[in-house]
């Protein structure tokens, strides 16, 4: 087994399972099915349907069942706290990609290079500023960094209750707006991962 996540209440639905840990629950999943990090996604997202104060760990954390629960035991209180404040919240991201020429194609020489590289990270600064005072009128916001070197990500916080009307109402923000929003995506609802703070050591 692999610890996947913790809920203030058990059970889950098979084939996970839920270990007891000093009044919470670690909810651990089969090694053969959390394998890698998209697998665990998957498993967070079907813990959240079943288990409403579902937190993952870290999708690319594996750490054994004793280590977790020695670790649970060791921060309870303060787990507890983040299962409060974050078990029945859903994360929605949005990412925005660049749309702007490649530096390759932008700098025939050494000065048109860095210009088009000072110019790109302007647009993206600007539309993460953009992108977050938007989003933070529908609720808490983190900015990451993208996946990609020329992508910002954004990511809501929101009460799982409201998720499908802020989802609406987030994608109906960029439907109408400018060019600026030409290549941004809307992915959730998702566990909070961006929101999430505690430590696995």
């Amino acid at each position: 087994m692999i610890p996947i996540g913790l809920a203030r209440e058990g059970p889950v639905l098979p084939p996970c399972c839920a270990l007891s840990c000093a009044g919470l629950h670690l909810i651990c999943a089969p090694r053969a099915m959390a394998g890698d990090a998209r697998s665990r996604v998957r498993l967070h997202l079907a813990a959240m349907r079943d288990c409403e104060t579902f937190l993952p760990l870290p999708p690319a954390v594996v750490i054994a069942v004793d280590e977790a629960l020695a670790w649970c035991g060791r921060r309870t209180n303060a787990l507890a706290v983040e299962i409060d404040r974050l078990g029945c919240q859903r994360q929605l991201t949005v990412s925005a990609r660049l749309v702007a020429p490649s530096l390759p194609d932008a700098a025939e020489t050494g000065a048109g290079w860095l210009r088009a590289r000072r110019d790109a990270s302007a647009h993206r600064a600007r539309l993460r500023t953009v992108l977050t005072q938007m989003m933070s009128l529908l609720g808490e916001v983190r900015c990451i960094p993208g996946r990609l070197q020329d992508e910002v990500q954004v990511n809501l916080l929101v009460p799982s209750a409201e998720t499908h009307p802020v989802l609406h109402e987030l994608q109906e923000r960029l439907r109408i707006g400018d060019a600026l929003w030409s290549a941004c995506t809307v992915t959730g609802p998702w566990p909070p991962y961006a929101f999430i703070s505690w430590e696995t050591a």
